[in-house]
């Protein structure tokens, strides 16, 4: 009798199995898990990323994944290393100074996207009525919804 559940055990994997093989293509096709979600730039980046609209385009494209890094700290005038993580949260701030602080803080100048991002990213940013200043947040999960 053991070896009769075996058999079943052996045959629920295998099904198991040849399902996660078949739905892996599917999953590639999902949305992009480490592109980012939320872009704010200045008038500089945001000139600079059209600018350079196309070339980033023709890279998503042509890449395996249709993703593609976003610098644009040569326009910046950075070096592109950025703090990231932990490293980026802020310290602890007396009352009241949280606005200035958030006034003060870097922008970032390198990003991942996919294709669709950089597509809705540019109509965001054509569509934009006054001037580009880093509290305008560019929300890409909410304003890119297909």
């Amino acid at each position: 009798m053991p070896s009769f559940r075996f058999r079943n055990a052996y045959k629920a994997v295998a099904v198991l199995a040849v399902a996660m093989l078949l739905l892996a293509p599917a999953a590639s096709l999902a949305a992009c898990l480490i592109c980012d979600e939320v872009v704010e730039l200045d008038g500089v980046r945001a000139k600079c990323f059209r600018q350079d609209y196309e070339k980033f385009l023709s890279t998503a494209r042509s890449a395996e994944t249709s993703n593609t890094e976003v610098d644009l700290s040569a326009c910046a005038g950075d070096d592109g290393r950025e703090r990231r993580g932990l490293d980026r949260m802020p310290g602890l701030l007396p009352l009241g100074s949280e606005s200035s602080a958030r006034n003060q803080r870097e922008l970032r100048s390198v990003y991942i996207f996919d294709e669709a991002s950089l597509v809705c990213l540019k109509r965001l940013l054509d569509g934009h009525e006054g001037t580009i200043d880093p509290s305008v947040r560019f929300d890409l999960v909410e304003n890119c919804k297909p």
